[in-house]
């Protein structure tokens, strides 16, 4: 037979259980939902410093979620919408390095928006 204690310790671990499943869930399910997270930045050339027309920025591949994307103005500037949730980022151009970097999101944040510059090494 179960003491009281084992019984209320194992009723509080059910209890934390259900807790981390229901936030594993909770944050699983965000690329649902439409993108609403507002990524933007500047893409420019790591040697002389100057923007890079025609770069494009996207989400790298992940899930069944379809690619987000945009391609930089002549000044070199991004903007896009994408999902609030890790994931990598990748700037390319002609000539240029592919690079990746990581969108880091706070947990369960309230951040609307987020700026992330790229220097791309010339080929």
């Amino acid at each position: 037979m179960m003491s009281k204690k084992s019984r209320a310790f194992l009723s509080l671990l059910a209890s934390i259980c259900i807790l981390i499943i229901s936030v594993i869930r909770l944050v699983g399910c965000t690329s649902d939902a439409p993108p609403g997270f507002t990524l933007k930045g500047t893409v420019k050339d790591a040697i002389t410093g100057k923007p890079i027309a025609g770069a494009r920025v996207s989400d790298d591949k992940y899930g069944s979620d379809p690619q987000k994307e945009a391609t930089t103005d002549a000044d070199g500037k991004y903007s896009y919408l994408t999902w609030y949730e890790e994931h990598n980022i990748i700037a390319q151009a002609p000539g240029y390095k592919t690079q990746r970097q990581t969108l880091m999101t706070k947990f369960l944040g309230e951040e609307k928006e987020k700026v992330m510059d790229f220097a791309l090494v010339p080929e």
